[in-house]
């Protein structure tokens, strides 16, 4: 379920980079708001820890950035 989440987040991020190109390419950097890409850059970051996250928990159960893939020898 993260991973499907974070992808359409991506996905959603990415759609939101087409609209800022398509305003800087209408006025330059005086059309693009600031805030708004900066929410945009902040929320695609998101997205991808998400769905690393859900990607760690179906490989082995849990979140783990221990070194040795999570598992116990």
């Amino acid at each position: 379920m993260l991973i499907v989440a974070g992808g359409l987040l991506v996905a959603a991020q990415i759609l939101r980079f087409g609209v800022s190109a398509a305003e800087w390419q209408q006025g330059g950097w005086n059309a693009v708001q600031t805030t708004y890409l900066v929410l945009s850059v902040l929320m695609l970051g998101v997205g991808v820890l998400i769905v690393r996250y859900g990607w760690r928990m179906r490989q082995d159960g849990r979140i783990s950035d221990e070194p040795g893939g999570g598992r116990v020898s």
